[in-house]
């Protein structure tokens, strides 16, 4: 039985629904992956900070969590080829070229986490690092942050909240080559064949159409 390694509380990729069931765009990937491999699967759900420890360790076989793929992240676990890209967005009201002594939230352990903790002096941010992608959200609402930085699939999901679009909130790209590695496939490093058999299903969906499918039914652009 495969361990699948999903975030907590980060839809569209991964979160429960009503009824405690799995769902998101990587739920759906990673189960079309495993019946394209024929291999059983479950998954497991954690926060940014302990996946690498987690799939490094072997304790998980997969990380479905749609990491940015880093020289720091591949010299821990292997990746897969890249399957989608991501961007980066500063949302909040006030233009991040404005945003002296702001409030930044952020994921700990993300790459946006990284590249705002460089930048805090530059810019003088207060970071607010929060656990899960939903808590940004929670963080704008509650007025602990004055911004966040979050990957594209965070950002859409905030911006569709009625409350918050409705609050003058702006999301704009963040430009850095730091944010534009793909995003990939994390695997126990102890497992390469694993990441062969995975690479040959991702070319699969991708051929088939099957990823276009599930790209369709969470985002209402491509992201790969």
């Amino acid at each position: 039985m495969l361990k699948l390694l999903l975030l907590q509380d980060a839809p569209p990729l991964s979160h429960r629904d009503a009824t405690g069931r799995f769902v998101g765009f990587n739920v759906d990937l990673g189960r079309l992956l495993c019946d394209t491999m024929r291999m059983p699967c479950e998954f497991q759900e954690t926060v940014q900070t302990r996946v690498l420890d987690l799939v490094a360790s072997g304790a998980v076989d997969i990380g479905m969590v749609s990491l940015i793929v880093t020289p720091e992240r591949a010299r821990q676990v292997l990746f897969t080829n890249p399957y989608r890209l991501s961007k980066t967005f500063w949302i909040s009201r006030i233009p991040m070229t404005q945003s002296r002594h702001a409030k930044v939230a952020v994921v700990s352990g993300s790459v946006q986490h990284r590249w705002a903790s460089r930048k805090r002096t530059e810019h003088g941010w207060e970071l607010v690092p929060v656990a899960v992608n939903t808590d940004l959200a929670h963080a704008l609402r509650d007025g602990r942050a004055d911004a966040l930085i979050s990957p594209s699939s965070t950002a859409l999901e905030i911006m569709r909240e009625k409350d918050l679009s409705a609050a003058g909130l702006s999301a704009r790209a963040i430009e850095s080559d730091e944010f534009n590695n793909p995003i990939a496939i994390a695997v126990n490093p102890a497992d390469a064949e694993l990441r062969e058999r995975l690479n040959a299903a991702l070319q699969w969906v991708k051929t088939s159409g099957e990823l276009d499918k599930i790209n369709s039914k969470y985002y209402p652009f491509r992201v790969f």
